[in-house]
């Protein structure tokens, strides 16, 4: 985890740039990782120091007036003709601590161990060989820090070096052109960094790989059956801090919304299946859906159509005036019943089952003699219908010598009956019962 020291933000180990501020982390950033503690090392005690030799009252007296016993030089001893003089001794051997002496002029403190510098008989011999030479003098110990060409007297210790005023270099992001890696991760939902393509978390505001700012980044859609899932079965958003536990009495209406809603989507996916892979299930289906679509066009928007009867009969008529005459669609011709009759009755018959939803009447005579005048001849007022269906229903007509239509359901019928139940009556005596120059049916499609 890398921590922002600008404003505190958390980001993952492989961020270059912070998410809240955009900073770049290697500037400003600081890796916070938890180190598992080392196995201790037994502890080595340290050899004590032997304590400095302390000298006497007697002793510090003499060595102050010199009076100190030497031991005398093997080689001064043997003469300087008799024997040769030993090799010079390493530097280290003239150095070292045990060999100790004290300058002769300079009083000693008490309680300070002295240390002395062994001298080498070769390097000091003196030009008159008949002269002793001592084996050691005493000399104050050298004040100056010693050279590269004398080590330091302890020789395990690091030589000290002076600090220089350079200062490290800082790895600085290069600004020129580079080639762009491949994003490293996409993800449903992350912000997609218009820059460098790189996918962040939907808090960031600024690219975790670039440090481009997210305000018009673009989001990854979820597929189509995520995003379904997601309004059915929306997840509940929690406070901080929630906990799994049941106060009270169990949420009932909530588990059995869940099971209604499992249950519907089962039937749905059950439904699919079998109107994929079940051949009657699917035609089954679609005849069903498309008489649905069909019922509700004619009841929104329906298209009229007409209908022609095939075969017509009467109760009566005139010799001139068949029955035929009121469906020949001509409106010069017209059926007109026996003046005897007092219930004229008008058969008509069609070729075979039909939907009728509206019959119209053209009333009166049509004819070019003077008896034909259309106030001259009775109008049927009201008639009752009697389909094959058992359908039944009564109109009432107006008197014109317009064509009427009156909505009416008859489903699959083959045949209908029109009763003449009253008429408008005549102007003067008329020659028959009743007249009608046309009657029309119209069926919804």
């Amino acid at each position: 985890m890398i921590v922002c020291k600008q404003c505190g933000h958390h980001n993952e180990d492989n961020d270059t740039f912070c998410g809240s501020c955009g900073k770049f982390l290697e500037w400003s950033g600081e890796r916070v990782a938890v180190a598992e503690p080392e196995p201790r090392a037994p502890a080595v005690e340290a050899e004590p120091e032997p304590e400095p030799a302390r000298l006497g009252l007697f002793d510090r007296v003499k060595h102050a007036v010199g009076l100190e016993e030497t031991a005398p030089n093997p080689a001064t001893a043997a003469g300087p003709s008799d024997a040769p003089l030993p090799p010079p001794a390493p530097m280290a051997a003239r150095s070292s601590p045990t060999a100790a002496a004290a300058p002769a002029a300079t009083p000693i403190a008490p309680a300070v161990p002295l240390r002395t510098v062994p001298v080498n008989s070769s390097a000091y011999a003196p030009t008159n060989a008949a002269e002793p030479v001592l084996a050691g003098v005493a000399s104050p110990l050298p004040s100056a820090a010693p050279t590269a060409a004398s080590p330091s007297l302890n020789s395990d210790e690091p030589l000290s070096r002076r600090p220089t005023s350079v200062a490290p270099a800082i790895a600085r992001p290069r600004t020129g052109p580079r080639t762009m890696e491949q994003p490293t991760r996409r993800h449903p939902g992350d912000l997609i960094c218009g820059q460098c393509g790189e996918g962040n978390d939907p808090t960031r505001h600024f690219c975790r790989r670039c440090g481009s700012e997210l305000a018009e980044a673009v989001v990854i859609a979820l597929p189509w059956y995520r995003r379904l899932l997601n309004r059915v079965f929306p997840g509940r958003k929690r406070e901080a801090g929630w906990r799994p536990k049941r106060v009270g009495a169990p949420n009932v209406t909530g588990m059995f919304m869940r099971v209604v809603r499992l249950a519907i989507v089962a039937l749905l996916l059950v439904g699919l299946l079998a109107f994929v892979l079940v051949p009657p299930f699917h035609n089954l289906v679609v005849t069903k859906v498309t008489n649905g679509f069909t019922a509700l066009r004619k009841t929104v928007h329906p298209n009229f159509d007409p209908v022609y009867p095939v075969a017509a009969s009467a109760t009566s008529s005139t010799p001139a005036h068949p029955a035929k005459l009121a469906i020949d669609r001509t409106l010069g011709t017209y059926w007109a019943a026996s003046a005897a009759d007092k219930a004229p009755v008008l058969v008509l018959q069609f070729s075979g089952p039909v939907d009728l939803a509206e019959i119209g009447f053209t009333s009166g005579a049509s004819g070019t003699s003077p008896n034909d005048a259309f106030l001259g001849q009775p109008r049927p007022h009201l008639v009752h219908l009697v389909f094959s269906n058992r359908y039944t229903t009564d109109i009432s007509l107006s008197d014109k010598d317009a064509a009427q239509f009156n909505t009416i359901d008859a489903k699959q019928v083959t045949s209908v009956e029109i009763h003449v139940m009253s008429v408008y009556a005549p102007v003067g005596p008329a020659p028959s019962a009743v007249t009608v120059t046309e009657v029309e049916f119209k069926t919804k499609d």
